[in-house]
C-alpha cells in the first residue's frame, strides 16, 4: 500500500444542509443539548473550511425561526419551506444545483420526517450523503433510531460529529487544525 496523505473528503466536494432547527421544534426534541452543541461545530467547521450551509426553516410563522442557540455562519443561505423534503422547494434546489456539490451532510429535525425526506430525495438522486447522527434528532429516541435504521438502509452513510470533522482535515498540520480539533474537546 501506498503512503496516502489526503482527506477522506474534498472540501470543495461537500455542502451541509442544517433542516429546521427551530425554537419551537427544539422544545420538544429529546437529546437538545447535544443536538445543540454538535450542530454548533459542524456550522463552526463550515465557516473554518467555508463549506456552503443552506439551512431550512419549516412555517416559521407557526413553529418559528432557527433558535437562537444556533450559532449560523455567515455565509448560510437560509429557505423557507412548506413541503417535508428541502427539495421540494424551488429556491433551495435552484440554489442546491447551482453550488454543484456531491457530498452532501445532513443534520436537523425531525428525524423521521423531514430529514428522512431529505435523505431519500438525495439518495434517489445519486448523491453521497452523510449522516450525522449525533446531530439529529426526533421527539423520542426511538422515532430516530428507525428513521436512522431506514436512512442507512437507503444508502447513507451514517457519522458523527467528529467524523465529519476529521474527513475533512488532512493532517495534524493543517493551517486549522487547532482551532478544529478544539471545538470537539
Amino acid at each position: 500500500m501506498k503512503v496516502m496523505n489526503n482527506s477522506i473528503l474534498k472540501k470543495e466536494e461537500s455542502i451541509f444542509i442544517c433542516i429546521d432547527l427551530q425554537e419551537k421544534l427544539m422544545k420538544v426534541m429529546s437529546n437538545v443539548e447535544s443536538l445543540i452543541k454538535n450542530s454548533n461545530i459542524l456550522l463552526k467547521m463550515s465557516e473554518v473550511y467555508n463549506i456552503p450551509v443552506l439551512v431550512t426553516e419549516q412555517y416559521p410563522k407557526g413553529i418559528g425561526q432557527t433558535d437562537s442557540r444556533i450559532i449560523l455562519p455567515n455565509h448560510n443561505k437560509l429557505f423557507i419551506k412548506d413541503y417535508f423534503s428541502v427539495f421540494a422547494t424551488e429556491d433551495f434546489v435552484y440554489e442546491f444545483n447551482r453550488l454543484n456539490k456531491k457530498n452532501v451532510f445532513i443534520f436537523g429535525i425531525e428525524a423521521h420526517v423531514c430529514v428522512y425526506y431529505s435523505v431519500y430525495h438525495l439518495i434517489e438522486n445519486g448523491y453521497n450523503v452523510y449522516l450525522v447522527e449525533d446531530a439529529v434528532s426526533s421527539r423520542s429516541e426511538k422515532n430516530k433510531d428507525i428513521a436512522i435504521e431506514q436512512m442507512r438502509k437507503l444508502g447513507a452513510n451514517i457519522i458523527n460529529t467528529e467524523m465529519a470533522l476529521f474527513m475533512h482535515i488532512e493532517n495534524s498540520k493543517v493551517e486549522n487544525f487547532k482551532e478544529l480539533s478544539n471545538l470537539i474537546k
